[in-house]
């Protein structure tokens, strides 16, 4: 195979994003692939968020997720991509391009991806097929909950029960933690919104109420912002509960630390992430972008992120990159005929292990709903916003 070009009259190519997608195996391997120098801008996930709506010419590739979208596309700050220059625009599977597995099957609450993916003839996004869209799908979940020590949770309720206070860890974006406090709520009975993924102003001020009442009583060992943080928590030894991503899990399962990751009973959250390029870019930079976006749809990026967790969505690409025990654990939920590694190449786990909540199809088919921007998003913010800092 021959070399790849090199680059080297263009400025590295700048992707703002976060740590779950902006791990060193990427960096290292796409620099080796193409030939282009990246910077890696990360940040947690609201600070990406503002820099990606307020500041386009600080970012080459926005790398974020879908439910950003909501925020970040009415600023101008992010420009149509072109399908016809997507090499693999038809590897990427179903869900993301219509919002299900199939078609019998149920559309969760919330903003699924293909609400937002493709660019209208308005210049507003929705789900009908153009020639252009905001983002390349890329990396997705389901997200439940994860339990340290002897702890048999099944259910969101587990995280506002008295006996497990001061042991519960929720994230702090109210995107994603306030649909992880707002599932234990419904478990308990202790709210029943309308639509769980668009509260009402009344519903805003009884989560956040409920949000802050359990703060006080000192249910919450931590309310996280950065993943590491949630590491962190994790690793001191003591039981513990609450929200966690799937590569924080891996991170911790690579240290030793026998984290479990529960799909809970009354479903899932779902999150789908992508690449969409700054409005800025333009010539041989912009040329370079595309590059860079067409080698996530080649499999080896997704090889990496799967082995920290997560799902992509072009599973024809990423299976070549896999072994098949690797793809038969991963995606197929099946129990590991020999170790399984992470993408550093640190054991995570044991042969006859499974991976928790089964199959892909399983995983993704429980969820309920979708990180979203609700309509009253701003009041959100603010009231969760008074309520952590109180």
């Amino acid at each position: 195979m021959a070399a790849p070009p090199v680059h080297k009259e263009l400025a590295p190519l700048r992707l703002l994003g976060t740590s779950v997608t902006q791990v060193e195996a990427v960096k290292s391997a796409a620099e080796a692939d193409l030939g282009i120098a990246l910077d890696f801008v990360t940040l947690d996930g609201a600070a990406a968020q503002r820099r990606g709506a307020l500041q386009p010419r600080s970012f080459d590739v926005y790398d974020q997720w879908f439910h950003d979208l909501d925020l970040v596309w009415p600023t101008g700050s992010l420009q149509p991509i072109e399908i016809a220059r997507l090499h693999r625009w038809e590897d990427i599977n179903e869900l993301p391009k219509t919002g299900r597995l199939g078609p019998d099957a149920r559309r969760a609450a919330g903003g699924d991806p293909s609400q937002l993916l493709y660019v209208q003839l308005d210049g507003g996004l929705g789900n009908t097929p153009t020639r252009h869209v905001s983002m390349v799908p890329t990396v997705h979940n389901a997200d439940g909950f994860a339990v340290l020590g002897d702890d048999t949770a099944t259910s969101w309720g587990a995280l506002l029960d008295p006996e497990r206070a001061g042991r519960v860890i929720l994230q702090s974006d109210p995107a994603i933690g306030a649909l992880d406090i707002l599932m234990a709520l419904q478990a308990k009975g202790q709210m029943r919104p309308a639509n769980m993924a668009d509260l009402s102003l009344e519903e805003v001020d009884v989560l956040v109420d409920h949000l802050a009442q359990y703060r006080a009583s000192g249910q919450f060992h931590s309310i996280w912002t950065d993943e590491s943080e949630a590491v962190s928590a994790m690793q001191q030894g003591e039981p513990m509960i609450g929200s966690l991503w799937w590569s924080g899990a891996i991170r911790l399962r690579a240290m030793g630390v026998p984290v479990r990751m529960v799909s809970p009973q009354e479903g899932c959250r779902g999150w789908f992430g992508g690449l969409a390029l700054s409005v800025h870019l333009s010539g041989r930079e912009c040329d370079a972008a595309y590059e860079y976006l067409n080698w996530w749809l080649d499999g080896g990026p997704g090889a990496i992120l799967t082995r920290n967790g997560a799902y992509l969505a072009n599973h024809s690409a990423v299976r070549t990159q896999l072994s098949p025990d690797e793809w038969n654990f991963w995606y197929g939920g099946q129990p590991a005929r020999a170790p399984i590694s992470d993408a550093q190449g640190n054991e995570v786990y044991a042969a006859g292990e499974a991976r928790e909540g089964g199959s892909y199809h399983d995983r993704m088919g429980r969820v309920v709903v979708w990180d979203t921007v609700m309509t009253e998003h701003n009041y959100l913010m603010r009231r969760w916003a008074h309520a952590l800092a109180s």
